[in-house]
């Protein structure tokens, strides 16, 4: 299982990008962001997935390497999902930014409700795992396996194809589409009180948080859209109308494993997740709000706040000091009080004349008795 420069390039990349997208994942994952979290798995998947088929059928010899089934046919299932899922997951999140900036469903906006959630989670799974259920029907073999790519899914020239895998991208980018320009439209109608609507719905976003979902949004539109629109037509051009005969794609040589090396030209798709995933690390990695998340995790597995702007050569100012700075202050504030009481204490006496204690006089001054027997 020896790597060429392609494989190598493929798989190092690809871990990379996997390990990218973890911050993110967490950062949305945090604000309790189901579209977008669901988006980033289904990137750190495929990269994961990538890196790993990479490092297994990159050699020269990759079709004598293993047909690793078992995890094949895992994989194979969860691959079948992944362009329709992140289409839904877009479409999601662009329909999240529409709803916040047009602010009229409150109920939908409301954080207590469980209409926003249940709505977040069946626009983004449902599809994929219909997807995911059903392709195996339309499957022209269990899998087969590509050079770089691994195994994927090979369907049969059918009309059912399209109606059960590949319709569904094109479906997906059309609500996608048309959410962005909604979007769009209605903040540039209200873009002066674009601060005080994100304020007023509760949605957690301020202004950069939203520019930057809105950025996320368009750029995977832009991305993906296209690709998908291409990838049906295509499909649409090569399977046709022709006719679906379950037995005659489920027969005795439904199991094989075929092996077929066509270079990179099937590499577009590792690539353009790899290039998502680094545009998400700096869109969402690198904000104020992921910076704080760092801190807060190397605080939480044990490295100590370090200060910005400490300088090692400046002197260090032990515990004990410390403490017996703040005893010191704490013992000046005693007897300040104390002494204010005491001083309260003569006043009373004074004006009052509670001869609870006699009332000491210096010796510079002179007693009212001494004066009026020196004038007698």
């Amino acid at each position: 299982m020896a790597l060429d420069a392609q494989g190598l390039c493929i798989a190092a990349f690809s871990f990379i990008a996997f390990v990218l997208l973890i911050p993110p994942f967490f950062y949305h994952h945090r604000q309790k962001n189901i579209p977008a979290c669901s988006l980033i798995f289904w990137l750190c998947y495929e990269n994961l997935i990538a890196f790993v088929n990479a490092l297994i059928w990159s050699g020269d010899d990759f079709d004598a390497v293993t047909t690793a089934p078992g995890y094949c046919d895992v994989t194979v299932r969860l691959t079948s999902g992944a362009s329709s899922g992140k289409l839904c997951c877009i479409a999601t999140v662009m329909f999240n930014l529409f709803m916040i900036i047009r602010a009229e469903n409150h109920k939908f906006l409301n954080p207590k409700s469980k209409r926003r959630p249940l709505t977040n989670i069946a626009m983004c799974w449902i599809t994929p795992i219909f997807v995911m259920s059903t392709s195996i029907i339309v499957q022209a073999t269990r899998y087969v396996i590509f050079r770089y790519r691994g195994c994927l899914a090979a369907y049969a020239y059918s009309y059912l194809t399209l109606i059960l895998v590949q319709i569904w991208n094109l479906v997906w980018s059309v609500v996608a589409l048309v959410f962005a320009l909604l979007t769009l439209i209605t903040y540039l109608k209200k873009r002066r009180d674009i601060k005080d609507i994100l304020r007023c719905t509760g949605s957690g976003l301020n202004q950069r948080r939203f520019a930057r979902l809105v950025i996320f949004s368009l750029l995977i539109i832009f991305v993906l859209v296209p690709f998908a629109i291409y990838n049906f037509v295509n499909a649409a051009d090569t399977f046709g109308v022709l006719t679906f005969n379950l037995k005659d794609i489920h027969n005795e040589h439904w199991g094989t494993i075929y092996a077929f090396d066509y270079g990179t030209s099937q590499l577009a798709s590792p690539i353009i997740n790899i290039c998502l995933a680094f545009c998400t690390f700096i869109l969402f990695g690198l904000g104020t709000d992921a910076l704080s998340m760092y801190r807060r995790f190397l605080r939480f597995i044990g490295f100590k706040k370090i200060s910005m702007g400490s300088n090692s050569d400046d002197p260090v100012i032990s515990t004990e000091f410390t403490e017996s700075k703040h005893l010191t202050r704490d013992t000046v504030r005693t007897e300040g009080t104390m002494a204010t009481m005491h001083e309260l204490t003569d006043y009373k006496e004074l004006v009052f004349g509670e001869a609870e204690r006699s009332l000491d006089l210096p010796d510079t001054l002179i007693k009212e008795s001494d004066i009026d027997q020196w004038r007698d």
